[in-house]
């Protein structure tokens, strides 16, 4: 925001968020269990640009057991999964999920996309006993402020709130399931993370579709949570002005521009300050800095 009047101006910013914020936290389940097993590894079906959210359909075989139930169902590296006996897979975190609740060795059903043909297959799953770290939820905790964890159909169910998510403030509550985000499916907790990071800003606004636990449906407006703002700029030209950088340690300070001199002149960077009166006096301070050097070679004694 920018606000101009004569001779005066002042600009605020929003703070930035810190790069912990963004960082995935998730509460891991490595106990041993007995875990249903397909015989293959899945990935996004997604474009070549690991950033994009037009994510197609299904998932992406990318590695076959020869021995295992897919392979033995006819799935093939390269092969798009469109299904799991029934239920839609677009992200491996669900297809993840949707094998977690299965607690004995039974035949399901595969739909999966191989060139332009669809294709059904059957597959008898194998129980096996494993310690694989098992993610129970995921934690959004910049936009949000909300945690997440997946349904017995790999939905995005609402497992926690801070008291400062705008989840909360629109009337979301713990126990609904995330159903769409901006119109689309809202894929496990995991994709449903990822699409809200890689598309929305701070204080953006956003829709989404909720389950609640009553069984009904309803559409929500949310606004993404947005950091406090901070002056970083301040002046009345010709006679002061102060700025500052925010999340870093610089800034400047002026009194009495001249046009070709300033009466005092203040400026920071980090540990190296710099003073000016008149531009005619300066001087400068700052922390020392060591620079690193290679190991100094042996002496020698020979010419």
């Amino acid at each position: 925001m920018v606000a101009l009047l004569p001779a005066c101006s002042f600009t605020t910013e929003a703070l930035p968020l810190p790069p912990s914020f963004y960082g995935l936290e998730t509460l891991v389940d490595d106990s041993q269990r007995e875990e249903a097993w397909l015989g293959m590894e899945v990935d996004l079906n997604q474009a070549a640009d690991v950033f994009s959210l037009d994510v197609q359909p299904g998932v992406r075989v990318v590695a076959v057991d020869g021995e295992g139930p897919a392979s033995q169902g006819g799935i093939s590296l390269g092969d798009i999964l469109l299904s799991y006996d029934g239920q839609a897979v677009d992200d491996p975190q669900r297809l993840d999920s949707l094998l977690a609740q299965e607690g004995e060795a039974r035949t399901v059903v595969l739909e999966f996309q191989r060139g332009s043909e669809v294709l059904q297959t059957e597959a008898t799953l194998q129980m096996r006993s494993t310690s694989r770290a098992r993610r129970l939820y995921f934690v959004e905790r910049g936009l949000l402020r909300a945690a997440f964890q997946d349904d017995s159909q790999g939905r995005p169910v609402v497992y926690s709130l801070d008291d400062e998510s705008p989840m909360d403030w629109a009337g979301i509550e713990i126990g609904d399931t995330i159903l769409q985000f901006q119109g689309h499916d809202s894929g496990s907790s995991s994709e449903f993370v990822r699409r809200v990071r890689l598309s929305l800003k701070p204080g953006e606004d956003f829709q989404l579709l909720v389950l609640r636990e009553n069984g009904r449906e309803r559409d929500f407006s949310v606004r993404a949570w947005s950091p406090d703002r901070v002056w970083t700029e301040f002046g009345l030209w010709p006679l002061f002005h102060w700025s500052r950088v925010p999340g870093e340690d610089r800034g400047e300070f002026w009194v009495g521009d001249l046009l070709l001199l300033d009466l005092f002149h203040y400026r920071r960077d980090g540990g190296e300050s710099s003073w000016s009166v008149l531009s005619l006096f300066q001087w400068e301070s700052g922390e020392l800095v060591l620079e690193e050097q290679g190991p100094m070679a042996p002496e020698s004694n020979q010419p």
